[in-house]
């Protein structure tokens, strides 16, 4: 069973919506995929998995919320991916999450703002010999701006650190599918399903193990 995580010292940034995008992409591929939700006090990734369900959109798409990620252990199995979704402030439990999972993904925008918390987080986190190389940033709600995208690029790869070639763009119709149940590719809007497809891929192929 594989563990993917979506952290971060911050809300607004994506890593909810990213979560979603994940755990369709691996479910719609044919793999046994969980939804963790540990934030408890939004339940976002609950509360869009049971109107998935009311809706009638298929694949299905298993999600619980879960305090800790050692009750997850001991009430999980015969999954092939676990996709966890912490709360957009980091705490103890981001570190418990980043080391016991096999890929820790840390979505950010283009501006300072975001980037400065999260690469704060991301060197952190990467002083545990158990976090290290498993942390990979995602450039999220992207506008259309080539020079901002390309500025944020060099600033993280200064860092030190990975990041998706594919980004996540910010565009109305994403947030309008999450809000129906969907997910990325999952779009009626053909525009954003072409968009999706590329990050679903990077996302999935680390996720799984693979290069992206």
């Amino acid at each position: 069973m594989r563990i993917a995580s979506f952290v971060g010292q911050k809300g607004g940034v994506g890593k909810s919506a990213l979560a979603r995008v994940l755990a369709v992409s691996a479910a719609r591929k044919g793999h046994h995929v969980l939804l963790g939700d540990f934030d408890l006090e939004q339940l976002s990734c609950i509360e869009w998995s049971a109107t998935r369900l009311r809706n009638g959109i298929e694949p299905d798409i298993e999600t619980r919320a879960f305090k800790s990620l050692k009750k997850l252990r001991k009430t999980v199995e015969d999954f092939d991916l676990v996709v966890v979704d912490t709360r957009g402030l980091a705490d103890e439990l981001t570190t418990d999450v980043s080391q016991e999972s096999d890929v820790v993904f840390l979505p950010t925008g283009t501006s300072m703002d975001d980037l400065r918390p999260t690469l704060a987080l991301a060197r952190r986190l990467a002083k545990s010999r158990k976090v290290g190389n498993k942390i990979v940033l995602v450039l999220s709600k992207v506008g259309r701006s080539e020079r901002l995208l390309g500025i944020a690029r060099s600033v993280i790869e200064e860092a030190g650190f990975d990041v998706l070639d594919n980004i996540w763009p910010e565009r109305d119709g994403f947030q309008s599918d999450l809000d129906m149940g969907r997910a990325g590719s999952e779009s009626h809007n053909s525009h954003l399903r072409e968009a999706a497809l590329g990050i679903e891929a990077d996302l999935l192929a680390l996720a799984l193990g693979k290069k992206a």
